[in-house]
C-alpha cells in the first residue's frame, strides 16, 4: 500500500514537472517569435480611377448666372458669417439609419466588420492620425493561401461603400489610410491583429486640412448651413426635394479648379465644384431631411458623343426610385440671362427611360472589386 502511494506521488510530480516545463518553453518560444518573427504587412487602400468627376453636358457653356425664375419657392442661402463656432454636440455622420447605409448593406461580412470599426471611430478621424483597431479574428481568411489578397479586396470595397454612403468625410484622403496586419506565430498557430492608421504618411488629411480644430470648425459651419436651410424646407417630400435641388443650382456654380471641387466643403463654402460636389451636397441635405437617397456613379455622355465619369443621385419616393442630376440641371448660359423651368429641371426625378439615354451606371468601382447594385428605377418620370 505504501509502495502504491509512493508511485502515485512520483507520477503526479512527474506530470507537474512536464506541465511547468512546457509552459516555460512556450513562453520562451513565443517571446522569441514576438521579437524576431513579428511581421507588419501594410496594404494601402485606393479607389480605382479618377474621383474628380466632371460634367460635359453641352448646355453648360461659359458663364453661370444665378437664375431666379425656376418656379416654386426658392430657399434663401444662409450666411457663412453667422455660423456657430461651438463644437458639434453629436458627430453628424454617426448615423445608424440603414437608409443612409445603402452600400454598406451590400458588403460581405469581412467588409462590414472593417466598415463598422471605421464608423465607430468617425469622431477620431478628425485628428487625421488615429489608430483604428479592428476587434475580430481574421484567421480563417488570412490562413488561406490568397488570404491577404482577399482582405485587400474587402478593404477596398469597404472604402468604396463608405465613400458613397457618407458625404461628410471631405477632410479625409482615403489613399493615405493603411490597413495593417500584425502576424504572430506560436506553437498554437498564427494570430493576426488588424488596425488602420496613416501608415508611412504623417496623417490622412486631404489637401488643405491640417488639424482637428480646423476640421471641427468647418464641420460646424457646414452643419449650421444645413440646419438653416433644412429649417425652411416645407411641404411633402417631393416639395422639399425640389426646394433643395433649386437651392443648390442657385447657390453653386460649376467650376473645376479648386482643391475642394469634389466635396461638400467646396460646394457650401466656395459655392462651386464639379458634379461630385453637387451630388454629395444634395445627399448631405436630403439625409438631414431623412429622405432616402443615394449617390450613383457612372458615365455621362453628351449630345456630341463625348463621355466622362459622372456622379448623380437616386431618390426614393412612394416606394419608387427616381434619378436627380443636379449638375446637369445647372446650365451655363452665354452672355448672362436666365434659363427656363424646363431646362433647370430636365433631370429632376426622372425615370430610367429618360436617364439612361445619356447616363450609364458603373457598378464595379474598383478593379476586381465588388459589383454593387443600384436600385431599379421607375421607368417613367415622377408624376
Amino acid at each position: 500500500m505504501e509502495y502504491r502511494k509512493t508511485n502515485l506521488t512520483m507520477i503526479i510530480l512527474f506530470i507537474i514537472i512536464i506541465v511547468l516545463g512546457g509552459i516555460y518553453a512556450y513562453k520562451i518560444y513565443n517571446n522569441e517569435l514576438s521579437n524576431m518573427q513579428k511581421q507588419n504587412i501594410q496594404q494601402n487602400a485606393y479607389i480605382e480611377g479618377d474621383r474628380e468627376l466632371s460634367n460635359t453636358v453641352t448646355n453648360k457653356i461659359e458663364e453661370t448666372p444665378k437664375n431666379n425664375n425656376l418656379g416654386g419657392e426658392i430657399l434663401v442661402p444662409p450666411s457663412m458669417s453667422n455660423s456657430s463656432q461651438n463644437s458639434v454636440e453629436v458627430p453628424s455622420i454617426v448615423n445608424k439609419n440603414q437608409n443612409n447605409k445603402y452600400y454598406y448593406n451590400q458588403l460581405d461580412t469581412y467588409s462590414k466588420i472593417i466598415y463598422d470599426a471605421i464608423e465607430e471611430n468617425i469622431y477620431n478621424l478628425r485628428t487625421g492620425n488615429c489608430t483604428i483597431n479592428i476587434d475580430y479574428d481574421f484567421s480563417d481568411l488570412l490562413n488561406q493561401s490568397n488570404g491577404q489578397t482577399l482582405l485587400d479586396g474587402y478593404y477596398k470595397d469597404t472604402i468604396n461603400a463608405l465613400n458613397l454612403d457618407v458625404p461628410d468625410l471631405f477632410y479625409i484622403d482615403f489613399s493615405k489610410m493603411s490597413l495593417n496586419i500584425e502576424q504572430t506565430k506560436s506553437i498554437f498557430g498564427t494570430t493576426y491583429k488588424l488596425y488602420i492608421n496613416s501608415g508611412e504618411n504623417s496623417n490622412f488629411f486631404a489637401q488643405g486640412f491640417f488639424s482637428k480644430t480646423q476640421v471641427e470648425e468647418i464641420i460646424n459651419k457646414l452643419e449650421s448651413i444645413r440646419k438653416q436651410l433644412i429649417s425652411t424646407a416645407s411641404g411633402n417630400d417631393d416639395d422639399r426635394i425640389l426646394q433643395v435641388h433649386d437651392w443648390i443650382i442657385n447657390y453653386m456654380s460649376y467650376e473645376g479648379t479648386s482643391i475642394n471641387k469634389t466635396t461638400i466643403y467646396g460646394a457650401l463654402t466656395e459655392k462651386k465644384g464639379v458634379c461630385e460636389a453637387y451630388a454629395r451636397t444634395f445627399k448631405y441635405l436630403l439625409d438631414e431631411l431623412k429622405i432616402e437617397n443615394i449617390l450613383a456613379v457612372g458615365v455621362g455622355t453628351n449630345s456630341n458623343g463625348s463621355s466622362e465619369d459622372h456622379m448623380w443621385n437616386y431618390v426614393k419616393l412612394n416606394n419608387k426610385w427616381y434619378a436627380v442630376d443636379v449638375t446637369w440641371d445647372d446650365p451655363i448660359v452665354y452672355g448672362g440671362g436666365t434659363v427656363g423651368y424646363q431646362i433647370a429641371h430636365k433631370y429632376f426625378l426622372v425615370g430610367s427611360e429618360e436617364l439612361f439615354k445619356n447616363h450609364t451606371e458603373k457598378c464595379e468601382l474598383s478593379a476586381n472589386g465588388k459589383t454593387f447594385k443600384f436600385p431599379t428605377l421607375s421607368e417613367t418620370n415622377y408624376k
